[in-house]
């Protein structure tokens, strides 16, 4: 079970805060908003390094396109600095109890009077967006990134929303993000009749990664955050 609770939020820039899952007050996120003007908002959910830099950076940029954004906290405060604990850190997370808290979020946003909720994540984010649309229909849209959770125990069919799915045509991430997996999520979801865009990127894995100067592409990063910002307005719109 999860709880939202009232979190005070203000326009004051940024600043961290906590949510209640299953009664207790430890869901923590770090929020961005320039302005108090619009009454919708993104859910942003982490690659496997964790809540860091890179993905707060992402969350400003995002709330300059005019949304509340939440970047939910999937470690609780732990962040990697090396793909062996990142791969540990990933390795630990109980997804079900991840998405518990991603719909926790997304209430606490709600009872604070943000009205229509798009979410979109990176990597491991962008499987537990793909996950948290198939168990709530909570969202109005939403925009995984280069990450597809286990569609034996994930049911796309149960996706209500549109879906603007972004994937690299160089990603050699097998069974999770590389072509194959991403055109064979496309085909589950349009046999089920869902709303569902692939665009397939020339670039590879962690294309939006701004701390992974080998992966990062800076280009191809501005014009998929403003395709998906666009997504979102339409979807809103609606």
């Amino acid at each position: 079970m999860v709880d939202a609770i009232p979190v005070e939020i203000t326009s004051q820039g940024t600043r961290n805060f906590t949510f209640k899952v299953d009664g207790r007050e430890d869901g923590q996120a770090y929020f961005s908003e320039k302005g108090r003007d619009s009454k919708n908002a993104v859910i942003l959910i982490q690659e496997w390094w964790g809540l860091n830099k890179s993905i707060c950076d992402t969350a400003d940029v995002f709330a300059g396109e005019g949304f509340a954004v939440l970047a939910v906290d999937m470690y609780r405060g732990n962040v990697a600095d090396s793909r062996e604990s990142a791969g540990h850190l990933m390795g630990g997370l109980d997804f079900g109890a991840a998405v518990g808290d991603i719909i926790a979020a997304t209430r606490t946003l709600k009872s604070q009077g943000y009205e229509k909720v798009a979410i979109t994540g990176f990597c491991m984010g962008g499987a537990l967006t793909l996950a948290a649309i198939a168990n709530s229909d909570e969202f109005v849209a939403a925009a995984p990134f280069y990450g597809v959770p286990d569609l034996t125990k994930v049911n796309v069919a149960n996706i209500k929303c549109p879906v603007l799915a972004h994937f690299g045509d160089q990603d050699q991430a097998k069974g999770f993000s590389d072509p194959e997996t991403a055109h064979k999520l496309e085909q589950a979801a349009k046999d089920a009749g869902i709303n569902f865009t692939l665009h397939m990127w020339n670039a590879g894995h962690a294309f939006m990664n701004q701390s992974n100067p080998h992966a990062y592409n800076p280009e191809i990063a501005k014009q998929a955050l403003a395709e998906t910002a666009e997504f979102f307005r339409k979807a809103i719109a609606q």
